[in-house]
């Protein structure tokens, strides 16, 4: 790796690690270059404005969370085996961000402001909406879901029920969370036999 791309990884390392603990807005040029303990020129010449960086940090958490939730997910048997291995990456995913999960905090950002940020999410979390419902029709290939779902209804589910984790995990404390995460996925996935 060039010294210029490693540079750009430590940059992105610790503006994601930033994103998540202070949200993708509070990420900027400066902020990151007291971080990185580097020139706030030098950073700009990676990025060339607060919006290109903040871009380029969820196209690394989309990486990332490529990598390290859907495709070993996807490695796993179709139906219920795989859809039970998405859930625990995704919360490993979201455990181990200091903050939470980047795309939750920043879907609360950006949500109502126009621009090239709030346009790069919507498109990442469209992707993962169309992966959830693809894994549902998945399971019914599988056998392990009923013919007649409707795949958009049990991606708004599953995803409702990972948000519900996020939020409890992350704010709430609640020493129960993981019994309780079974427990709703459990009567989810029943659901849908």
């Amino acid at each position: 790796m060039a010294k210029g791309e490693h540079t750009k990884l430590t940059v992105l390392e610790a503006g994601l690690d930033m994103a998540s603990q202070l949200g993708l807005e509070c990420v900027t040029i400066g902020n990151l270059a007291k971080t990185t303990n580097m020139s706030k020129s030098g950073l700009f010449a990676h990025f060339q404005s607060k919006e290109n960086l903040q871009v380029e940090i969820l196209n690394y958490a989309a990486q990332l969370f490529s990598e390290g939730v859907v495709v070993p997910a996807l490695k796993t048997q179709a139906g219920i085996p795989r859809i039970r291995a998405l859930v625990d990456n995704w919360t490993r995913w979201t455990s181990e961000l200091k903050g939470g999960c980047i795309f939750v905090s920043a879907s609360a950002d950006f949500s109502d402001r126009p621009g090239k940020v709030r346009n790069v999410l919507l498109n990442q979390q469209k992707e993962w909406i169309d992966c959830l419902q693809r894994i549902a029709q998945s399971a019914v290939k599988a056998g392990d879901f009923r013919q007649d779902i409707d795949e958009g209804q049990f991606a708004f589910d599953l995803y409702s029920l990972l948000l519900g984790f996020h939020l409890y995990y992350n704010l709430l404390d609640d020493s129960k969370i993981r019994e309780r995460e079974e427990t709703a996925l459990v009567r989810l996935l029943d659901s849908y036999k």
